[in-house]
């Protein structure tokens, strides 16, 4: 059973190379490049995870003590790693779902200035941006809110006053 342990941490090591070449190889976009890569790691470091704490836990019960404790940190290592990358994706998305909120605020807060109706800006909401009908009405519920929508217009004027500062760097 221990023997399997160690052919799981070769087998994450070969399929890392293998795949990681064969991605390289193919013909794909950009996007499609990193998702192969990502899912590559995870299922890399998914595989090692389980492997290490197998192994430390075999050792550990045949009583290989410096054996066992070097898989099981190992494997914990490993299980970091992992949960550290799935906090970065977590990050990406609401960063993404952030920067999508505040475009829409700046598209919104412009045809209000043009002097368009509230049934007008729903009507872009759920039409153009693809907003369900309840959210689009949320939304604009919380930017009709005067508090709100001081705090969204300086956020809004802090970041163009960043961009242009950027730009003349």
């Amino acid at each position: 059973m221990l023997h399997l342990s160690y052919v799981g941490i070769a087998f994450a090591a070969v399929f890392y190379v293998v795949f990681g070449i064969a991605v390289r190889l193919m013909e794909l976009s950009n996007k499609g490049r990193n998702k192969a890569r990502l899912w590559i790691v995870v299922i890399t470091l998914c595989s090692l995870i389980v492997s290490n704490l197998g192994a430390g836990v075999l050792n550990l019960m045949m009583g290989r003590v410096l054996w066992s404790t070097v898989f099981l940190i190992l494997g914990f290592f490993f299980a970091a790693i992992l949960g550290h990358i799935f906090m970065k994706l977590h990050n990406i998305k609401v960063r993404i779902k952030m920067r999508k909120f505040m475009v829409l605020f700046d598209i919104v807060d412009h045809y209000m200035n043009e002097g368009k109706t509230k049934e007008e800006i729903l009507d872009y909401l759920t039409k153009s941006q693809k907003l369900a009908r309840k959210d689009a009405i949320n939304f604009l519920n919380f930017i009709s809110d005067p508090t709100n929508y001081q705090f969204l217009s300086d956020v809004n004027d802090k970041i163009r006053e960043a961009r242009m500062l950027s730009e003349l760097k």
